[in-house]
């Protein structure tokens, strides 16, 4: 998943290549600069909200909260104040899942 690719893979291919990414990123920040952790998270929860539409749940509150997202990663290299962008965005989600039926009340394991 990239932001130049316009074929859409099955979601299930999707989310192997998301584990990879997640895994690798995990190896890489080992040894990367500090900031890039946040920007790497940022960009996994792009892509799992990116997967969400593909898998068929449309949520104007989610597809916004992903487009800032898309802006921050694909847009132009400017300065942003990072802090301030996560907690927008985590606020955002927060808000679209608390005033939603979008994550079922149920908290028990099925057998």
């Amino acid at each position: 998943m990239s932001s130049g690719e316009t074929t859409t893979r099955p979601v299930a291919e999707e989310l192997v290549l998301l584990a990879a990414y997640l895994l690798s990123c995990g190896r890489g920040l080992l040894e990367e600069p500090q900031a890039y952790g946040p920007l790497r998270c940022l960009d996994a929860g792009r892509r799992v909200l990116t997967l969400v539409e593909q898998a068929g749940l449309h949520d104007e509150r989610l597809s916004a909260v992903r487009a800032r997202l898309d802006d921050c990663m694909c847009g132009p290299m400017e300065y942003r104040d990072l802090p301030g962008f996560l907690d927008e965005v985590c606020g955002s989600l927060i808000t679209a899942l608390k005033d939603s039926e979008l994550i079922s009340a149920s908290t028990g394991h099925q057998e």
